[in-house]
């Protein structure tokens, strides 16, 4: 059901900004904040596999059916789509017109070619109140079909690198926190559609390690961004990309974390596979930093597979044959 985070983070308004500051007119930061604490220490949107969403499909029973949701271009999409999926480009998957074709009593999966647009979007929609969740590395889990997929999976010779990394912990500094102006409004989930709706249509969601390694090492520190590891405390501490400090993804809308970062600068946000890390940028995006999400996570950074942690996408495990049918938006 929606609207349920709204009500509870309006609780957690008053509760956290002092009662001077709650006389006042809230800024769009002090309204957001605490919906996108709520929901992201919750853990919500978090990305669902393959086999988890064919086995719902298939169960038999439709009352516990997926409403899913193709963020593809209508183009791929005609070329082949999970079957029963409805299409909206994830540009324009928060406005309020394609906002309003979503079902406030079902469910909602959400798939685009990779993961990453597809958790841009579901991170957007769990905020406005919608049980959303996201299909971990896209299209290319459900179909092998190449036509179908357009894109490539991650492919380990061509998206890896063996770039260096640290153990060292670092820290950060202590910022302002960002002023963002959305919307002159006082309702937090009208300032957030406002927010997603922008976040969506202007940003570019992902970096590459090789942009982002070409730039930590161009002999200019003046243009260096912050580099945020969302990864837990443990596997940071196995190593991690130079000059990189750590706030574990749940914990990355807390304010005393949001202090961590520079609003001036541009953030680098990763994790393991990039589905964490996409949830991460979003939410920090929304809340008026400069953040984009390394594609792929520490999968592109690193061959190492004790840093990795996690296996990268294997088209052996993590690729399936799946049905999906050909065709214009039903």
């Amino acid at each position: 059901m929606r609207f349920l985070l709204v009500p509870v983070a309006l609780i957690l308004v008053f509760g956290f900004w002092s009662c001077e500051e709650a006389e006042d007119e809230l800024s769009n930061f002090e309204l957001i904040q605490p919906v996108l604490e709520v929901s992201t220490s919750a853990g919500l949107g978090k990305p669902i596999s393959a086999q988890t969403l064919f086995d719902n499909i298939n169960d038999g029973n439709d009352a516990n059916d997926y409403f899913i949701l193709s963020v593809r271009n209508a183009e791929t999409y005609a070329l082949g789509h999970i079957p029963g999926a409805v299409n909206v480009y994830w540009r324009d998957a928060a406005q309020a017109a394609n906002i309003a074709l979503l079902p406030t009593d079902q469910p909602i999966l959400v798939y685009c070619y990779t993961g990453h647009t597809g958790q841009a979007v579901t991170t957007s929609l769990v905020n406005l109140g919608y049980e959303a969740s996201n299909l971990k590395y896209g299209f290319m889990s459900w179909s092998r079909d190449e036509t179908a997929r357009v894109q490539n999976p991650f492919i380990d010779d061509v998206d890896g690198h063996d770039y260096s990394v640290e153990t060292t912990a670092n820290t950060s500094g202590s910022y302002d926190l960002p002023n963002p102006q959305w919307l002159d409004s006082e309702d937090p989930e009208e300032i957030i559609a406002a927010a997603a709706d922008y976040i969506l249509t202007n940003e570019g969601p992902v970096t590459s390690a090789q942009t982002l390694f070409e730039n930590l090492n161009d002999g200019d520190t003046s243009n260096d961004p912050q580099v945020l590891s969302v990864r837990s405390a443990e596997t940071y501490a196995i190593g991690h990309i130079p000059g990189a400090f750590n706030v574990y993804w749940k914990d990355v809308a807390i304010v005393e974390n949001l202090k961590k970062l520079d609003p001036s600068k541009q953030i680098v946000v990763y994790c393991y596979t990039g589905h964490t890390g996409q949830l991460a940028t979003t939410v920090l995006n929304m809340l008026g930093y400069d953040a984009v999400n390394l594609k792929h996570g520490m999968m592109s950074w690193t061959r190492d597979a004790a840093v990795r942690v996690q296996s990268c996408f294997d088209e052996d495990v993590d690729g399936h044959d799946f049905a999906i049918t050909t065709g214009t938006n039903p």
